[in-house]
């Protein structure tokens, strides 16, 4: 309910009381009775049904969190009209572009100036979870139109890019791939792609997750294409080959 409430720009407890006063209100398709969930796109219809919301005549804004490396200092700004263009091929760059203020543009440029370019702690674009990148943003492209507004485009490596942990702000959730498949005694949480998030109690890895091949963000282009390997048989060819 939370979430509805989030989409409609109200609080969970207007949502309980439309739960409440309305039979028509979309039934919860799991979770608990005090912690129901429900199906979005029929929570969405509902919302726009009964007007609580409206569909956008617009893009929805993106919003852009990066911090340098160096200093740590962060940079909050607003994208008008993005375009997000996701690589497929981790050796390809991702890039945003958006309308920005003079102000916003400026200080884009000197974050992600200083030494290997900025990390992406936050990305809330349309069309796609929350990202977050390891680092290498950078800004690419400026260019103004007659209104005096700048578009700008921002890059970084498609292979360090990751969906946000689970309730977390930022960061994306690592994963460690091992030379060998982890064995019984191995406690670490285990992925769909293969790979391990070690835990300091683990027997076998503890917290460095040794030995391990590499590390990737989970959501990234590296994690898709383990899973794909896996769904195919490659992945556990492999991990026998190496064990």
């Amino acid at each position: 309910m939370a979430g509805i409430g989030r989409i409609a720009g109200v609080g969970r407890a207007a949502v309980a009381n439309w739960r409440r006063r309305h039979p028509d209100f979309p039934a919860s398709t799991g979770g608990t009775a005090t912690h129901p969930e429900f199906d979005r796109p029929a929570a969405v219809a509902w919302l726009l049904a009964h007007d609580k919301i409206t569909v956008p005549s617009s893009i929805p804004s993106a919003t852009l969190v990066l911090r340098a490396y160096s200093t740590g200092k962060e940079l909050r700004c607003r994208l008008d009209e993005p375009w997000l263009q996701l690589a497929t091929d981790a050796a390809d760059d991702d890039r945003i572009s958006g309308w920005m203020s003079d102000q916003d543009a400026d200080a884009l440029a000197a974050l992600t100036a200083e030494g290997k370019g900025a990390a992406v702690r936050r990305l809330t674009a349309p069309g796609t979870l929350p990202l977050t990148v390891l680092g290498g943003a950078r800004v690419i492209d400026r260019s103004r139109r007659s209104a005096g507004a700048l578009r700008v485009t921002v890059s970084w490596p498609g292979a360090l890019r990751g969906h946000l942990a689970p309730g977390q702000a930022a960061g994306p959730a690592r994963h460690g791939v091992p030379h060998t498949a982890p064995g019984p005694e191995c406690r670490c949480a285990r992925q769909t792609c293969g790979g391990i998030i070690p835990t300091p109690y683990c027997p076998e890895h503890g917290s460095a997750a040794e030995p391990v091949m590499a590390w990737h963000p989970g959501g990234g282009i590296r994690c898709t294409a383990l899973q794909g390997a896996e769904a195919s048989g490659q992945w556990g060819e492999r991990q026998r080959r190496t064990a």
